[in-house]
């Protein structure tokens, strides 16, 4: 018995599979779709920190008297958690004061890294700010404070809250 196979010769004839409909393409990370100008793939937007709300605790900054100018004053910020709520005494806060025109502040930057805290435990967080107008006037000191708030016994989850300390100098 003999077998005999038969090519038809019709393998150049054959024609090329159809390209990929859109449908059908799988985007790869980094190998297109959107890219800023610079080449950079789009960045994932970080939803901000949620801020301070009323049943978890109260944020309050002590205004100092008017002084006079060159005479340096001390603002006190209070960061309260309301019962059934606790400050996260391992997370460590930190308070940024922006520099601000006619207003020396020897420091801007407090954090819970440095023991920058008068006090600090699960009810209550108290920073004392140093400032000095140069001249007579009104002014106002913007920053924000990053900490965390939890329910007790409770995930935790950081917080930012803008801050604005008032300095009269006379």
């Amino acid at each position: 018995m003999a077998l005999v196979v038969v090519g038809c010769g019709c393998e150049a004839k054959r024609a090329a599979p159809p390209p990929p409909r859109e449908a059908d393409r799988v985007l790869v990370p980094g190998a297109g779709g959107p890219v800023h100008p610079a080449g950079a793939a789009t960045p994932a937007k970080r939803a901000p920190n949620p801020p301070l709300l009323p049943e978890e605790g109260h944020l309050a900054i002590e205004l100092p008297p008017a002084t006079p100018a060159g005479v340096e004053a001390t603002a006190h910020l209070r960061l309260t958690a309301n019962r059934g709520y606790e400050i996260n005494e391992l997370f460590h806060y930190k308070l940024t004061l922006d520099p601000t025109p006619g207003v020396t502040l020897p420091k801007t930057v407090f954090t819970g890294a440095a023991h920058d805290a008068e006090h600090l435990d699960g009810h209550e967080l108290a920073i004392a700010m140093k400032l000095t107008a140069d001249q007579p006037g009104a002014y106002t000191v913007h920053g924000k404070l990053d900490f965390a708030v939890c329910k007790i016994d409770s995930q935790c989850l950081p917080k930012t809250m803008p801050v604005a300390v008032e300095l009269a100098a006379l």
